[in-house]
């Protein structure tokens, strides 16, 4: 079995499966599902002689620290690590056998993860609660507090969501790279503007989420 036709057989085996959970495809390996503007992430990889599947959540209201936006599994992680430790690929020469599994995780791991903690709120708990080792997201602290930031503030906790943003550019040293300082800067703008007029949040992440959608094309 080669890659297409690997593929063909993802996309007749988990079809249904992702449409019943509301899921669309968005490329050739990944499958998307959007709720209050925080991305469900589905993504097959697939290698030379073996696959794999990861899930991630991506909220669309962050203003992403990298020079350009794009789609990453940076919350999330390889099913055969969420939750679990077990095989990492799964075989050409098995590929039923794979996809059961993968079904199998995502339905016991994946799919509860997002409806749990899929949300703005979700986020902050998830974090707050310290639970991104129990579910095997390795996390540099750098992500944490951007996520919890900017989660606190899309849900009206202006004072905590700028102090976890503040400790999260504290981490941006002085030789980084110039991309960085440029965000650094437009968050200092960014939460300078939020905490001297508080009405305009609802602005600043319409913003964000349009720029997001856009260059996401969703």
């Amino acid at each position: 079995m080669d890659k297409k036709e690997l593929r063909k057989m993802l996309r007749a085996e988990f079809g249904v499966f992702f449409f019943e959970s509301g899921f669309c495809m968005y490329n050739k390996d990944t499958y998307l599902k959007i709720n209050e503007n925080i991305l469900y992430n589905v993504t097959f990889e697939i290698g030379s002689i073996d696959f794999t599947c990861a899930i991630a959540m991506q909220p669309l209201y962050i203003k992403d620290h990298s020079s350009t936006t794009f789609l990453h599994l940076t919350f999330g992680n390889r099913l055969s690590r969420f939750r679990v430790a077990q095989r990492e690929w799964w075989s050409f020469d098995e590929p039923l056998k794979g996809i059961g599994e993968i079904k199998e995780l995502l339905s016991r791991n994946g799919l509860p993860w997002f409806d749990q903690y899929g949300t703005p709120e979700g986020i902050v708990e998830f974090i707050s609660q310290g639970k991104a080792m129990e579910y095997g997201l390795w996390l540099y602290s750098f992500f944490l507090k951007q996520y919890l930031g900017f989660s606190l503030l899309y849900t009206g906790h202006i004072g905590e969501g700028i102090q976890a943003l503040e400790d999260m550019l504290s981490e941006i040293n002085e030789d980084a790279v110039e991309w960085l300082h440029e965000y650094k800067s437009q968050m200092t703008e960014m939460t300078g503007r939020i905490m001297n007029h508080p009405n305009d949040v609802k602005l600043v992440f319409d913003k964000i989420i349009r720029e997001n959608k856009n260059v996401l094309k969703i």
